[in-house]
C-alpha cells in the first residue's frame, strides 16, 4: 500500500505537469525567436536546414540539433501553433519523468516526489515548454545525462557488471548534447570537473568521460573551429548592456521563479524601473526569506555529519555541479557579451530541483529529536512550489506578461491596408507575418536597408514603397532598433503620422505623404 501511494502521488504530479505544458499551448502569437525556430526547420530536407543553420552567424548556428528535430515534427504533425510548441511541451513532461527516476535511484521516493513536483511547477520549465526554441530539448537532454550518471553514483553489485551499459548511453547523450549547444558542452565539462573533484577515483572517472570525449569530439572541433573561437564577439547575439551583477542576480531569480513572478520585463525597460521593482517588494521579500531559509539549511545539511555517504557525496556533486557550471557560464558570458538570461543557464534548473530537497531530508538526526530547520525549510521549499504555481497563473492570464503579439499585427494589416497601400517591417521576423497571412509586406531589416537609396528612413520608405500615398511601419521589439530615436523625426520628411497602435512587444505606425 505505501508503495502504491509513492506511484499514484507520482502519477498526479505527471497529470499536473501535462496539464501546466499543454494549457493553453496555442494561447500567445509565436514571438520574435520562434520566427527563427520555423525559418531554420522551413527546408525541404536536413542537409538544406543544416545548411541555412550552419551558415548563419548568430547564436543558432551553436544549437543545430532542436531546428533538426523540428523539422521532422513539422513534416509528421504539421504547422499550427498547437503542434509546433508540443514538441517542447512533450519534453517538458519527459523532463518531469527524468528528475523522478534520477532521485528515485540516488536518494529514494520522498527525495524523488520532491524533485519531480518542483520541476513539474516551475514556472522557468513551463514557460519553455510552451515555447518553440531549443531550451527544453536541452534540458531533456540534460536530465537524460544525469540519469545515466547517477548509475556511477549509486552504486551495487548488479551496476557494478552491467556499468558498461549506462557508461556508452551516457557517452552517447553527451555527444547529442554537444550537437544541440555549446552551453551544453559547458554543462558537461562541469559534470566531468565536478566527479573528479568529489569522487577523486581518476580510473573511474576515465571509464566514464572517455566516451563523452570520443563521441563529442566532431562538435568540439566544429566549435573550436568556428570564427567566435577566435573572437567570441563575432557571432550576431544580443549583447548586454546591463552590470554583470544584474545579470547574475537575474539567472538564479529566473531559474526558481520564472521571469512571470515579479514585474513583466516591459516595465523594466524605462526610467521608472526602480519604482516598478519597488512597487513588487511582497513578492521578493518572500522570494529572498524562502531561498534564504533553504540556503541556510541546505549549507547546514552539507556540514553535517552522515553515517550515508552516498547521499552526501551525492549533495557535494549536486553543489559542486552547480557552482562549476555556474562559473564557466558567467566565463562564458564575460568572454561574449552576451545578454546573460536564466534561459543560458537551462541546465541549472536540473541539479537545483534535485538538491533542493536535500536541505529538509536525509538529516540523520536522533529519532526523538524535532528537526526544526527541516520542518521550516520544508516549509519554504512549500512557498517556492507556490511561487512557481503563482507565476504560472500570471503567465497565462496577465496580458503584462505576453508574448510578441504578430497574430494581432497581421490581422490588423489585413482588415485596413487596402489595395493602394504598402506595409514594411523595418525590425521584426518576416516570416512570422507570413505565417499568419500576411505576404505583401515588405522586408526593411537592416541589411536590406543598406542597399537601399536614400538619405534617411523616408526616402528609403518611399524608394521601397514605389511612392505609395500611405505606408503602414512594423516595428518589433522597438527598444532594440538602433533608429527608435530618431525614426519618426525623419519619417516626417515626407509623410504624416496618423495612426499609431501597439500589442506587446509590437507596434504598427500608419504614416500618409504630406501634400
Amino acid at each position: 500500500m505505501r508503495q502504491a501511494k509513492y506511484y499514484v502521488v507520482f502519477f498526479i504530479i505527471i497529470i499536473i505537469s501535462i496539464f501546466l505544458r499543454f494549457c493553453l499551448l496555442q494561447n500567445q502569437s509565436l514571438w520574435y525567436d520562434e520566427g527563427w525556430s520555423l525559418a531554420l526547420s522551413d527546408g525541404t530536407s536536413v542537409q538544406e536546414n543544416l545548411f541555412n543553420i550552419i551558415n548563419r552567424e548568430a547564436g543558432d548556428k551553436y544549437q543545430p540539433l532542436y531546428y533538426l528535430v523540428l523539422f521532422y515534427w513539422r513534416s509528421a504533425f504539421g504547422d499550427s501553433e498547437f503542434a509546433i510548441r508540443a514538441l517542447s511541451a512533450l519534453l517538458g513532461v519527459g523532463s518531469v519523468i527524468t528528475i523522478f527516476f534520477t532521485s528515485l535511484r540516488i536518494y529514494g521516493k520522498n527525495h524523488a516526489l520532491w524533485s519531480s513536483m518542483l520541476l513539474a511547477v516551475s514556472s522557468f520549465s513551463v514557460f519553455y515548454s510552451q515555447d518553440a526554441r531549443p531550451y527544453t530539448l536541452l534540458i531533456f537532454i540534460v536530465s537524460i545525462q544525469i540519469y545515466l550518471f547517477s548509475y556511477s553514483i549509486n552504486k551495487n553489485k548488479s551496476n557494478e557488471r552491467n556499468k558498461i551499459v549506462p557508461q556508452v548511453l551516457f557517452g552517447i547523450f553527451t555527444a547529442i548534447g554537444s550537437f544541440g549547444s555549446i552551453l551544453t558542452v559547458i554543462f558537461s565539462l562541469s559534470l566531468s570537473l565536478s566527479h573528479i573533484i568529489v569522487y577523486r577515483k581518476f580510473k573511474e572517472w576515465l571509464q566514464w568521460w572517455i566516451p563523452p570525449i570520443v563521441f563529442s569530439s566532431p562538435m568540439i572541433w566544429f566549435y573550436l573551429s568556428s570564427s567566435a573561437a577566435s573572437d567570441p564577439t563575432a557571432t550576431t547575439v544580443t549583447r548586454s548592456g546591463l552590470p554583470i551583477v544584474q545579470n547574475i542576480m537575474f539567472v538564479i531569480y529566473g531559474i526558481l521563479v520564472g521571469t512571470s513572478y515579479g514585474p513583466p520585463l516591459e516595465q523594466l525597460r524605462n526610467d521608472e524601473k526602480i519604482n516598478v521593482l519597488l512597487s513588487y517588494w511582497p513578492h521578493f521579500l518572500i522570494f529572498i526569506i524562502a531561498m534564504t531559509i533553504i540556503f541556510i539549511a541546505l549549507i547546514k545539511s552539507l556540514s553535517r555529519h552522515r553515517q550515508r555517504k552516498r547521499y552526501q557525496q551525492a549533495d557535494y556533486l549536486f553543489i559542486s555541479l552547480i557552482i562549476t557550471s555556474f562559473f564557466l557560464t558567467f566565463l562564458f558570458a564575460v568572454a561574449t557579451k552576451i545578454n546573460w538570461l536564466p534561459r543560458h543557464s537551462f541546465y541549472l534548473c536540473i541539479p537545483v530541483f534535485i538538491l533542493i530537497p536535500s536541505a529538509f531530508l536525509h538529516n540523520y538526526q536522533p529519532y526523538k529529536k524535532v528537526d526544526i530547520t527541516s520542518k521550516v525549510t520544508k516549509l519554504a521549499t512549500v512557498a517556492l512550489v507556490i511561487m512557481n504555481v503563482y507565476a504560472n497563473f500570471q503567465y497565462y492570464s496577465n496580458p503584462a506578461y505576453a508574448k510578441d503579439d504578430y497574430r494581432s499585427a497581421v490581422r490588423y494589416l489585413l482588415e485596413h491596408r487596402d489595395k493602394s497601400a504598402k506595409s514594411i517591417l523595418f525590425f521584426g521576423q518576416p516570416r512570422l507575418l507570413q505565417y499568419y497571412g500576411d505576404s505583401s509586406t515588405i522586408d526593411a531589416s537592416e541589411y536590406i536597408l543598406k542597399t537601399v537609396k536614400g538619405k534617411n528612413l523616408a526616402e528609403k520608405a518611399s524608394t521601397m514603397t514605389k511612392n505609395a500615398d500611405t505606408i503602414f511601419v512594423i516595428i518589433n521589439r522597438e527598444f532594440y532598433w538602433k533608429f527608435k530615436d530618431v525614426f519618426k523625426t525623419e519619417m516626417s520628411d515626407l509623410y504624416k503620422l496618423e495612426e499609431e497602435v501597439d500589442w506587446p512587444y509590437m507596434k504598427i505606425y500608419r504614416f500618409t505623404r504630406k501634400k
